[in-house]
């Protein structure tokens, strides 16, 4: 079965492509079915695997594939308009390096090799969302595809809340997984109703994704998704202040009434009497396994090995990390820790490097043209980057491919800003160099 699926994802390839080559106008459609595919996580994952190791304790379980793959491919191979060097290009490239290296020190080699194949998967998504976005049609199509994507994992939040569910994971594994995606996609489609799309399926999104949330009880993103909300108010009115962003104040206290309960009522029902003092100490002994391996290894370990070294040479034993499944099947709850245990310091400051330079790239983008509308949605973009950057602290979820998927999306909006911003200088450039022309033919 596992072959006959993966034999129809890349029979898929070419159907795609002879539609975009028939059909050029169709491309915003890609577009939006990208916003929805990029939501198939859990068990609505669609992909197939060329090796598939469903058992390892990883963060990733082979090489995939996956329709999402075959499309992006698609509209590369397609794409007729000239788009010139891609931003970033090179940090991503780089990004690729750590894990590729680690591969030699690793004690199961063909483990660390899916982390690299799944980082060129995600390249592959951020050219072809990159390339397209400068038109506003295909941005906003892309915007829509998430909002429907984030009003099904509403949906299945809702129905898991009324079946008795303390924290609802929509169709993630895990509900820290789904807050992460969640807050990676509502500030963008936030930013985007800031600037004036008036659309409905927008505002659904955004209160969708608000209340996958509040079900979720990952108190992560219930921290950071709200403070991302406001800062991107607050970024935006001071980037382009308008009468409609001020509007929207005030459905932002409405959404909050029917949120906030939800949220407190998920917490209750999570910790009810149990001091969360306890979750924080096992958090505590994840990260004294992930400093004691780092210490005992420059290099690393190996990427995507972290879970098997930790319990087979002690580590987790020697920290303190409970015997029990879920606690000795994680990685450390810190995605720098993490990084730097696997791949060494190199690693840990690559990643840093993929969290800063876009955060500031993007804000520069957003302030270069305070009239341009995809600058408005590049604030919320980097306020996505700030997001993650923050909650990886906490969290080790933004390794994994459904969720850098999201933030290889916003990445590719804060490359298209500043693709568009060189254009437009080099159209004023042209614009001033006619001019003097012009005078200078008059003046003879």
């Amino acid at each position: 079965m596992r072959f006959v699926a993966l034999a129809l994802i890349l029979l898929s390839l070419p159907l795609f492509v002879a539609l975009l080559k028939r059909y050029p106008a169709r491309r915003d459609t890609a577009l939006y079915a990208v916003g929805l595919l990029i939501f198939t996580i859990g068990f609505l994952q669609l992909d197939a695997a060329f090796i598939s190791w469903a058992m390892w304790p990883g963060i990733a379980r082979g090489m995939m594939i996956a329709p999402i793959d075959t499309l992006c491919w698609a509209l590369l191979l397609t794409r007729r308009e000239r788009v010139g060097p891609v931003p970033m290009l090179w940090l991503l490239i780089l990004y690729l390096v750590p894990p590729t290296l680690s591969i030699a020190v690793s004690a199961v080699p063909m483990a660390s090799v899916f982390v690299p194949w799944q980082t060129l998967r995600l390249i592959l998504i951020f050219l072809a969302i990159a390339g397209e976005i400068h038109r506003m049609p295909a941005l906003l199509a892309l915007f829509r595809g998430l909002a429907v994507g984030l009003i099904v994992q509403a949906g299945f939040v809702i129905e898991q809340k009324l079946s008795g569910a303390v924290q609802a994971g929509g169709t993630a594994a895990h509900q820290n997984v789904l807050g992460l995606v969640v807050e990676l996609s509502i500030v963008p489609l936030l930013a985007a109703v800031l600037e004036g799309h008036r659309s409905k399926l927008l505002y659904a999104g955004i209160l969708a994704g608000l209340i996958a949330i509040a079900g979720s009880g990952s108190r992560g993103a219930m921290a950071v998704a709200p403070a991302g909300v406001i800062l991107v108010f607050l970024i935006s009115m001071i980037r382009r202040p308008t009468a409609h962003k001020g509007k929207l104040l005030g459905a932002a206290g409405l959404a909050a009434a029917v949120i906030v309960p939800l949220g407190l009522a998920t917490l209750e029902d999570r910790f009810g009497d149990r001091s969360v003092i306890t979750y924080e100490q096992e958090r505590e002994a994840f990260s004294r396994a992930a400093r004691a391996m780092a210490n005992d290894h420059p290099l690393g370990v190996g990427a995507n090995t972290y879970v098997t070294v930790s319990n087979t040479q002690g580590y987790a034993e020697r920290a303190g990390v409970i015997w029990s499944a879920g606690s000795r099947s994680a990685p450390v709850h810190n995605v720098y820790l993490l990084a730097r245990a696997e791949t060494g310091w190199f690693g840990n400051i690559v990643v840093l490097m993929v969290l800063v330079i876009p955060l500031l790239l993007g804000f520069r983008a957003a302030f270069a043209d305070r009239k341009s509308p995809l600058g408005g949605i590049t604030v919320g973009a980097s306020v996505a980057v700030l997001m993650a950057l923050i909650h990886n602290n906490y969290e080790y979820a933004w390794v994994l491919e459904e969720v850098q998927r999201f933030y290889f999306l916003n990445l590719a909006i804060i490359a298209a800003c500043i693709m568009a911003n060189r254009r437009n200088r080099r159209e004023a450039r042209r614009a001033r160099a006619a001019r003097r022309s012009e005078l200078q033919a008059a003046a003879q």
